[in-house]
């Protein structure tokens, strides 16, 4: 073997143990400046002051509600994903400590000892570490599949009644999800009764096989994503099986009327659930769906550029074309966000709100993917009554609720120089520009000093910028 690629391959090894090494200190990190932090201010009214909360669960020290909001922004990521990042932090150190040494030690990734964490958190404190002590020792040699059905096995053993309380619970909260879009398609998550998953497998399959002869060259998945959309429609999907079924059943076509009476519909035969005809056109029979498509108006009439489509993203126009012919249009009047006038009332009225969606989809704060509908809209400069026009489109921002405490609390402070760019500065000092476009982090107003690390020793010695004085 070139000795070259075997340095390479040794400096990826090493590269590669750094990167266990920086995440092990980054929840190490996490739990310290969330013992630390503390938002000082003073002129605040006393149902605004900070309040101290427990996210990590039993055992865990109470910390600042706005201590997900700083991270959000140190660690560049949505508020509810850094608060969630800090409970499953907060989480391993207070209560499992000796799975947090481990991972401080190297022995157990901090993904996999988060996880491990998370999947024990229904066990006694002392049943689950007796549990997690015998998974390290074994989770290192196997993937991250294998290693947590290891720690899923060794859980049910532990504690047989307790496991089968959370497959109960678990059922509770079966549902289906549509979320994401990406390059013109969407996701679609869920969770089902075994029964139930294993039957729309079989239905989704079923449909699939009948959809092949009519879209040759299509591949299997392809067709499986299209079956499960044909299930959303009972009547179409019904006229395709019952049509595969009575090979004389005219072919269904959503977008025609049935056959004159008298035509061959069925297959006299035929016996079984699958017997019958569809009397109604199933143009008719699809449900109703209310969704807004905005395209710019140089897109009209050229099938260039992209459309929005609300709560689900950006496609092109063109696949825009492709998907209307089949489908029912109403067109409504455009908003136009420049002819919208300011009002001199509190609460927004509801052309306003709806024009203000239409400008900020999404909570305008670091690195949030909160969408706009149903947060708080809250006055960028505070109401003051008498004064006009001060409920517009550039002193508005929907906020969700804890973000709008910090920042009437003045925690945090922002200023909204334009209508949907918002400047915020947090306690610790760390400022951000935040627009439609998404989040620019700007130099900190109090730099933190230069962090050195002592990499032979379990915890780190670094400097931490201190907390602003309100």
């Amino acid at each position: 073997m070139d000795q070259e690629a075997r340095q390479t391959a040794e400096q990826l090894r090493t590269v590669d143990e750094l990167r266990r090494f920086a995440e092990a200190h980054t929840i190490t990190l996490m739990c310290d400046l969330a013992e630390q932090y503390q938002v000082h201010y003073s002129d605040v009214v006393e149902v605004l002051a900070e309040r101290r909360v427990v996210v990590g669960g039993i055992g865990s020290p109470a910390v600042s509600e706005f201590i997900g909001l700083e991270l959000a922004g140190l660690l560049r990521c949505p508020p509810i994903v850094a608060a969630s990042k800090l409970a499953e932090a907060l989480n391993l150190r207070h209560r499992h400590p000796r799975l947090f040494a481990a991972m401080q030690q190297l022995k157990v990734e901090a993904a996999r000892a988060c996880k491990a964490a998370d999947l024990c958190s229904d066990l006694p404190v002392d049943v689950a570490e007796l549990v997690t002590d015998e998974w390290v020792g074994k989770q290192e040699a196997l993937g991250w599949t294998a290693a947590l059905n290891l720690l899923k096995r060794l859980i049910v053993e532990a504690d047989p009644a307790r496991a089968a309380d959370k497959e109960r619970r678990r059922r509770a909260e079966r549902g289906v999800y549509v979320w994401g879009l990406h390059e013109g398609a969407m996701n679609l998550t869920g969770c089902l009764d075994v029964l139930d998953a294993r039957y729309l497998d079989a239905a989704v399959d079923r449909v699939a096989d009948i959809l092949a002869a009519h879209q040759p060259g299509q591949s299997k998945s392809a067709l499986r994503a299209k079956a499960l959309g044909v299930l959303a429609n009972p009547a179409y999907a019904l006229a395709l099986l019952q049509q595969a079924a009575q090979p004389g059943l005219t072919d269904p076509d959503p977008d025609q009327a049935p056959s004159a009476p008298g035509a061959q519909r069925h297959d006299p035969h035929c016996l079984g659930a699958l017997c019958g005809t569809i009397t109604t056109p199933l143009a008719n029979l699809r449900p109703r769906l209310e969704l807004a498509v905005h395209v710019h108006t140089d897109a009209v009439g050229r099938l260039t550029g992209s459309a929005r489509i609300d709560k689900a993203g950006h496609i092109t126009t063109a696949l825009l074309a492709q998907l209307l012919p089949d489908v029912a249009v109403t067109v409504q009047p455009v908003i136009d966000l420049a002819e919208v006038p300011a009002e001199d009332r509190y609460v927004p009225s509801v052309r306003l709100r709806k024009a203000l969606m239409l400008t900020l989809d999404h909570e305008v704060f670091p690195y949030s993917h909160k969408r706009a509908a149903g947060l708080d809209l809250d006055h960028t400069q505070p109401f003051t009554p008498g004064q006009r026009h001060q409920t517009r489109i550039g002193n508005l921002a929907p906020l969700t609720r804890r973000t709008h405490r910090a920042k009437t609390a003045q925690a945090w402070r922002v200023r909204q120089p334009s209508p949907g760019k918002l400047n915020w500065t947090s306690p610790l000092g760390f400022a951000y520009e935040v627009t439609t476009s998404g989040t620019r982090m700007l130099r900190p107003l109090y730099p933190p000093s230069r962090a050195s690390y002592d990499t032979g020793s379990r915890q780190p010695t670094h400097g931490t910028p201190q907390a602003r004085d309100r």
